[in-house]
């Protein structure tokens, strides 16, 4: 082979290489596919969930979704599951007794990608929350989203307490809740799906 040809044979495999190396960066970054096992009707349960506004946290003994779906796939993670049904007990504010109760299902559970510094886990949302509070002088509703992730190797899908996704609406609750107060929900879910007893292990290709 001749040096221009060696040189352009060269360049050929270098500019592959770099290109195979774009590919795969960006389909990390932008993951289309995901899939769950098992799936189907599944229940969660957490203990000691809190809600926070800046002038009040709400706190609970647990809460439990006992109704719920996870799907065996999803083209782009958006609806990976479903809370159709959920509960909280035992709930007080400053000592005081509260009700909470989902006003809207499904809530709808997405997954984004995978966490970039535990392969375990993989980072999501849940969408469409809405939910109403009542207690001694004061009620008010909570709508929007949550952040997190659910973590493959314990099977629990937490509620870490960012962003800025869930609000507060009519609110009369003695200003400790006003209307567009940004509330912070933690919690960890631990997640079985009923047929199996097993939790899902969510992954992508």
């Amino acid at each position: 082979m001749n040096t221009l040809a060696r040189r352009a044979a060269i360049i050929v495999t270098a500019g592959a290489a770099a290109l195979g190396m774009a590919v795969t960066t960006a389909s990390a970054g932008t993951t289309s596919s995901w899939s769950a096992t098992p799936s189907g009707a599944y229940t969660a349960h957490a203990a000691n969930p809190t809600l926070d506004v800046p002038f009040a946290s709400l706190e609970c003994d647990s809460s439990d979704v006992t109704d719920g779906t996870v799907n065996a796939t999803s083209a782009d993670g958006t609806n990976i599951a479903t809370i159709d049904d959920i509960t909280f007990t035992n709930c007080t504010v400053g000592g005081l007794d509260f009700d909470v109760s989902m006003t809207v299902s499904p809530w709808t559970i997405n997954v984004a990608g995978v966490n970039s510094s535990n392969a375990s886990r993989v980072d999501g949302s849940v969408t469409g929350i809405s939910a109403h509070i009542e207690g001694f002088s004061c009620s008010a509703d909570f709508t929007g989203s949550v952040v997190g992730y659910y973590d493959n190797s314990t099977g629990n899908l937490v509620i870490d307490g960012t962003g800025d996704g869930l609000k507060a609406s009519n609110a009369d609750c003695l200003g400790l809740v006003n209307d567009d107060d940004v509330a912070s929900f933690n919690a960890s879910y631990h997640v079985n799906v009923t047929s199996t007893g097993t939790s899902p292990v969510i992954t992508t290709p």
